[in-house]
């Protein structure tokens, strides 16, 4: 019985060493959806859901575990009162980039099709506010009030499933938390991503 677990434990050592050597090291990531406002009150009050869209470029530094470095841009639509949509105010979008690398650890066999995975990272984020479009004297004051364009610290972690479909690419679902050290209080939202990985 000690023998065969022996066998067992090494034949499954010696798989993952050869699929490490051939597997491409180098990943593409493309994907988007919508971003939910979490808190402050002040920010899941004023904006609605909105969405965003990311491309990655992750980097394999052991076979269940890549670095990815990604760029994002989240958008979100200020929910506007009828009041203000009969008087034909639009836009005061909330926009925000985000540039940052995350640590994406995947689980199960390396030729299992579905791999559940877990990730979490940092970066920064320049969030910036577009002006509300209309006239009168409410547009303006509200155009006053707009903050300046910061650029903040941010940390995500979440998890999601890869499924494999082709000997190129994945399909794969996330969900995350994040959270922006914005000035006063940190802002969160949630980002639920549908997206594509190549090789």
């Amino acid at each position: 019985m000690k023998k065969a677990l022996i066998t067992v434990a090494a034949l499954l050592l010696m798989s993952a060493g050869v699929s490490a050597q051939v597997e491409n090291p180098i990943s593409l990531y493309v994907g988007g959806a919508i971003s939910i406002p979490n808190s402050p009150e002040e920010f899941s009050e004023a904006y609605n859901t909105g969405f965003h869209g990311s491309v990655g470029l992750g980097l394999a530094v052991m076979p269940s575990l890549q670095v990815v470095g990604k760029v994002e841009y989240h958008r979100f639509g200020l929910d506007v009162t009828q009041d203000m949509e009969d008087m034909g105010v639009t836009g005061g979008h909330n926009n925000m980039w985000m540039y940052g690398a995350d640590a994406r650890y995947s689980f199960g066999l390396p030729a299992a099709p579905i791999k559940p995975f877990l990730l979490g990272g940092v970066g920064f984020a320049r969030i910036s506010a577009s002006d509300l479009e209309g006239t009168g004297d409410l547009v303006a004051g509200l155009n006053e009030l707009n903050p300046d364009a910061e650029t903040n610290l941010y940390l995500n972690l979440g998890g999601g499933v890869e499924l494999k479909t082709g000997p190129m690419f994945s399909f794969f679902g996330q969900v995350r938390y994040v959270t922006v050290d914005t000035d006063g209080e940190s802002s969160s939202f949630i980002p639920v991503t549908l997206g594509l990985k190549f090789f």
